[in-house]
């Protein structure tokens, strides 16, 4: 089961999701075999400059969305659980802190940031695939109408930006994190 971040675990900036894509009919494209090359060792002067600053300032102040720990807790006694976020590379030390700061991280199987040059959805979407996800928990329309029709079940946490849309038969809309944690509990 995967995670998404931002809008999910984390709250966003000012408490308002402004980065939702309104795209719920983007197609799943065949999935590609060849797998995206690991970041070079040894950054470059402008990734060290973008990881000693941006990336580290960018989260300091952000804190959780409610019950993100508890939710994340309740799908690990049944699932493997992912973070499954379209953050870049550049970013997996502070991303990595926050989640340890906030409890989560000790519950996660592993990390999985944008080393690509793929844009959001589509980055989860081949993630999801290469890595046989069964269920991911999204707020993003676009992404969540991508990755349900590649064949996952997604949960969509609901938001401003997500209303009044039709989705693919796998997605389910949740009120919010506690309503993920009730499915999850109550299914066993």
């Amino acid at each position: 089961m995967s995670f998404d971040l931002d809008g999910v675990l984390a709250a966003p900036p000012l408490g308002r999701n402004f980065t939702i894509q309104r795209r719920p009919d983007l197609l799943p494209h065949a999935l590609a075999t060849r797998t995206a090359p690991e970041p070079d060792p040894r950054p470059s002067l402008h990734d060290r400059l973008l990881i000693q600053t941006y990336f580290r300032i960018r989260y300091q102040g952000r804190e959780p969305m409610p019950g993100a720990q508890a939710a994340v807790v309740a799908a690990a006694t049944r699932y493997r659980v992912i973070v499954l976020t379209a953050r870049n590379w550049r970013g997996r030390k502070a991303t990595e802190a926050w989640l340890r700061r906030h409890g989560i991280l000790e519950h996660v199987e592993r990390v999985v940031l944008n080393n690509t040059a793929l844009v959001s959805a589509r980055f989860k979407e081949r993630v999801a695939q290469q890595l046989g996800v069964a269920r991911h928990v999204e707020d993003d329309a676009a992404t969540a109408a991508l990755v349900a029709r590649a064949g996952v079940e997604v949960d969509l946490i609901d938001w401003p930006g997500n209303r009044g849309l039709v989705f693919p038969e796998r997605v389910t809309r949740c009120a919010d994190l506690a309503a993920l944690t009730r499915s999850l509990t109550d299914d066993c």
